[in-house]
């Protein structure tokens, strides 16, 4: 048993259902709320009150870390961001079919925990919860590679495909950014290691272990059966010619046919 399945017999119950649909109400409702209080600048006063930053939290403002989840995500058009929600929701939802209420409770809890806990490391440094939203993603592209997206609603796409991209965009975050940045990333996609690790480990050892055995087979195949200890024919390099043994020595019908024409009488005249 894990320390999973021992914490969700003893926490199951305080586990909340469908917190997707909390989480997405809580970003439209601020969303919302942003939107009416927009200074000319296009800047909005409640979103930087939400921005999680550590020394405003031990300041005081402890509303910061609560607001983590419900900061809305920063995209231009309203299409993309009823996309983004959408999204969200469904990845989730799936991922609590899949798992439950509770591990998927712990998957978001944790890997809130461990972007805030790096804030609190580099104080004055904002963070948001966009890698948090990502690594959603991320583990929904693990375990359904297959689901398809309609891009555009015309090019289907297999989500494995997306997640590569989402891996590849978080690499160019990471190489970009300076230290904080790096570490940053480096812990808020933890929880995904955490939960998928050990498996990527084992798919890592068993592709590893028929890549071997296949090495193997190949080699096995590509070396000779039969060696004739006379002139050095295999059935590789003279594949139409005929091996026998004689004394527990391979001959090939070449050499063999040779010994008998030569061991033949010389004719009288």
């Amino acid at each position: 048993m894990t320390i999973l399945d021992k914490l969700e017999r003893k926490l199951g119950a305080y586990a909340i259902p469908n917190i997707a649909m909390y989480i997405v109400i809580g970003q439209v409702a601020i969303w919302l709320l942003a939107m009416s209080t927009l200074n000319p600048d296009k800047t909005s006063p409640l979103l930087e009150l939400m921005v999680f930053d550590s020394r405003l939290v031990l300041q005081g403002e402890i509303w910061r870390a609560f607001a983590f989840p419900f900061f809305p995500p920063a995209v231009g058009s309203m299409l993309f961001l009823f996309f983004a929600w959408y999204i969200f929701y469904m990845v989730t939802s799936a991922l609590e079919g899949q798992w439950g209420a509770f591990r998927l409770n712990v998957y978001l809890i944790v890997g809130a925990f461990l972007g805030m806990a790096v804030g609190f490391l580099m104080p004055g440094y904002p963070i948001t919860n966009f890698i948090w939203s990502q690594t959603t993603f991320l583990a929904f592209a693990y375990l359904f590679p297959d689901f398809e997206f309609r891009l555009f609603f015309i090019l289907p796409v297999k989500v494995r495909w997306l997640g590569w991209l989402s891996w590849g965009m978080l690499l160019i975050f990471f190489f970009s950014s300076g230290w904080q940045g790096k570490v940053f990333i480096t812990a808020s996609v933890s929880n995904y290691f955490l939960f998928f690790g050990k498996d990527i480990m084992l798919t890592l050892k068993s592709k590893k272990r028929v890549a071997v055995i296949k090495a193997e087979k190949e080699k096995f195949e590509a070396e000779p059966f039969h060696i004739c200890e006379q002139c050095g024919a295999t059935d590789k390099s003279h594949p139409d010619r005929d091996f026998r043994y004689r004394n527990e020595s391979c001959i090939c019908e070449a050499c063999l046919s040779a010994e008998n024409t030569s061991a033949e009488p010389e004719s009288t005249s």
